[in-house]
């Protein structure tokens, strides 16, 4: 049985969030196991409210179960704001956790901040502690400062100022017909593009955290980095393909499987 940890906010709808990764976890045949840094009040037609946690309720969740159960991989999402992240950065640097997959929000779907701090300093510590970041180009971005749009040197940058990580850089926010995921291995140094037909869907809400989700499921599971990037992927592709005719809720459903 392989463990899989999502440490993140709560998505009423099920879309994003914890909710969202548990359902990734289960369809992957894995135990999925939730820390929760913020309760939200969102649908599928945005996000309304943020409630980050305080660092003691994080780190209590996560040293309660953690001195219990070290999961095999563990996948990181909204910190709500400093105090939730402060929390989670204690985790990190009090378990030793592997497989440690950093997905960098910042902002929700429809453009609600979900990610409440005065700078990127605590989100960027956090990052340092991963084995692989899953920034969208706005993020990566606004992380470095630019407005670069050349997606390798954007993962390479990324990397650097995390002294060292991995980067699978989203390509969702790109234009044109095709999609592509760009993965910077900080192993061997090599750059992999992993691209997919572009599919028209109003079914897009937490594809990013399905992505990081089932990412760390794959690791989790024994696959290297490379292969592990290639089929999250390629599993977030063909939900979007499988789900893109599903309704649920008014607004931007979710991604549709298992």
């Amino acid at each position: 049985m392989f463990t899989v940890l999502s440490i993140a906010g709560s998505d009423p709808s099920a879309g994003a969030g914890l909710q969202a990764d548990l359902r990734v976890m289960h369809a992957f045949g894995c135990y999925g196991m939730g820390i929760v840094t913020a309760i939200t009040a969102q649908s599928t037609q945005g996000v309304s409210e943020v409630w980050p946690l305080s660092c003691e309720q994080v780190e209590t969740q996560g040293d309660t179960l953690l001195y219990d159960i070290m999961p095999d991989a563990v996948k990181v999402g909204m910190l709500g704001d400093d105090d939730a992240a402060a929390g989670v950065l204690a985790l990190l640097e009090r378990h030793r956790l592997r497989n440690v997959v950093v997905d960098t929000i910042i902002l929700s779907s429809s453009g609600k901040p979900l990610y409440d701090a005065k700078d990127t300093a605590a989100l960027l510590a956090i990052m340092r502690h991963a084995d692989v970041v899953t920034p969208n180009l706005p993020e990566a971005q606004l992380l470095l400062g630019t407005d670069d749009t050349d997606a390798s040197q954007l993962a390479r940058d990324l990397s650097r100022l995390c002294d060292g990580v991995s980067v699978l850089l989203k390509g969702g926010h790109s234009d044109g017909d095709e999609v592509t995921d760009t993965l910077f291995n900080i192993k061997d140094g090599s750059v992999t593009f992993f691209t997919h037909p572009r599919v028209a869907s109003r079914n897009t809400h937490g594809t990013g955290c399905v992505l990081s989700s089932a990412l760390a499921c794959y690791l989790a599971q024994g696959h290297s980095l490379a292969e592990a990037a290639g089929m999250a992927s390629a599993f977030v592709s063909d939900v979007l393909s499988q789900g893109c005719c599903q309704t649920l809720g008014h607004g931007h459903g979710p991604a549709f499987f298992g």
